[in-house]
């Protein structure tokens, strides 16, 4: 039997022990002369597949972005035909393409609003609001959804903060229109302090447009602010005279202020625009304060004298009538007085004798005046809010109090 040696290597045959293997020096030969072209070819293999791949991708992307773009045009446009479940259907297919594009996602969630869809769309917009904080539209929505569910303070937040937010198309018209929303909140949820805070920082801001000037000169008379109602009426009747609703609110801001001749001018001048009944009665009113104001500037003492007189009868009467509402058909005794209001009556029926035998004098006015403010005063528990007050009376006593 042939004995047979083999490479301690790579287990082929060889010639006797030590001899050199065949196999192993073809291999490293072909190893050695081959070795460049085999690293240069897998490089350019490597790169040729990495500029492909890149290639492909950046079409892909493209391709994507593309897509993504016709759907979002495609709902912009059903959303502006207000066809909003197919608004709804594009922007998702856009967002498909483009998850994490905020524009797709301000979309839909404008037309989830606009179909209804409240807490889908405060869903997205809280998402969008915390990607960016200061967001004017994404606050406004946010605004409408608080408000809607009836978080008013959150709402408020937010439309301060769309106030002063980021607005793609920021005009001062769209601050003002954000504003005015806001008022709006706060005049239905009667938020009256900060609705007066909010109309005081407008006046800074307002713009020379008749209706929006109207708007709030009627708000500022309906909340009390009644000097800076005036002046912004007066505004507007000096721009146009023959606008009688400025000249009814200007002398309703007058008549709050106690200033009945200017009031009553007002009135005057609005009734010769258009006459109707309600102007008619102001009218009337303020010539009944008028002729009972004994500070009024003008008259003479013995007239002062006369209406501070009359004042106090009819403060005393004003008196009895709350304590015996029913009148002379009333049969039972009558309820006893306070303390004090039986001190400030027999103060007043004094006065009143002795203003019938003494002559006209200045400290005698002043002194009627005050017994007549003194038993206003008094009466005030008695009265029910049914009963029927002494009109000229109730504003003449509320102007001496100012």
């Amino acid at each position: 039997m042939v004995k047979r040696y083999v490479c301690l290597i790579c287990r082929n045959e060889i010639a006797h022990p030590g001899a050199e293997c065949p196999y192993c020096k073809s291999r490293a030969m072909i190893a050695e002369g081959a070795s460049p072209r085999v690293i240069a070819i897998v490089f350019g293999v490597m790169a040729a597949i990495f500029v492909l791949a890149g290639l492909y991708t950046r079409a892909f992307n493209q391709e994507r972005r593309e897509r993504g773009e016709l759907h979002f045009q495609a709902a912009q446009l059903r959303l502006e035909e207000q066809e909003y479940e197919e608004a709804i259907a594009h922007y998702r297919d856009a967002l498909l393409y483009s998850r994490d594009n905020a524009d797709y996602q301000l979309g839909l969630a404008r037309a989830l609003y606009a179909s209804g869809r409240y807490s889908e769309t405060e869903h997205y917009l809280i998402e969008l609001r915390a990607a960016d904080p200061t967001s004017g539209i994404v606050n406004r929505l946010l605004a409408r959804l608080a408000a809607r569910a009836g978080r008013v303070d959150e709402a408020v937040s937010y439309y301060r903060t769309a106030s002063y937010g980021q607005w793609e198309d920021e005009t001062e018209q769209t601050r003002l229109h954000l504003r005015l929303e806001l008022v709006d909140l706060l005049e239905a949820t009667e938020r009256e302090q900060q609705l007066t805070a909010e109309l005081l920082e407008l006046l800074e801001i307002i713009p020379d447009d008749q209706a929006i000037r109207h708007r709030l000169a009627s708000l500022l008379l309906k909340n009390g602010v009644y000097d800076r109602a005036s002046t912004l009426f007066a505004e507007l009747v000096a721009a146009d005279g023959r606008d009688r609703a400025a000249l009814l609110g200007r002398a309703e801001a007058e008549f709050n202020l106690g200033n009945y001749l200017t009031a009553r001018t007002h009135y005057n001048r609005a009734q010769l625009r258009s006459p109707d009944d309600a102007t008619a009665e102001r009218i009337d009113l303020c010539n009944r304060i008028i002729a009972l104001d004994p500070t009024r500037r003008g008259i003479g003492l013995a007239e002062r004298f006369r209406r501070s007189r009359v004042l106090l009868e009819r403060a005393r009467a004003a008196l009895e009538a709350c304590r015996n509402p029913h009148g002379a058909s009333f049969a039972g005794p009558l309820p006893p007085l306070e303390p004090e209001q039986a001190a400030a009556l027999d103060r007043a029926e004094a006065r009143i004798r002795e203003t019938a035998r003494r002559r006209a004098s200045d400290e005698r006015v002043e002194a009627n005046i005050q017994a007549a403010e003194d038993l206003w005063q008094a009466s005030a528990p008695l009265c029910r809010p049914s009963s029927q007050p002494d009109a000229p009376l109730l504003h003449v006593m509320a102007k001496l109090s100012r």
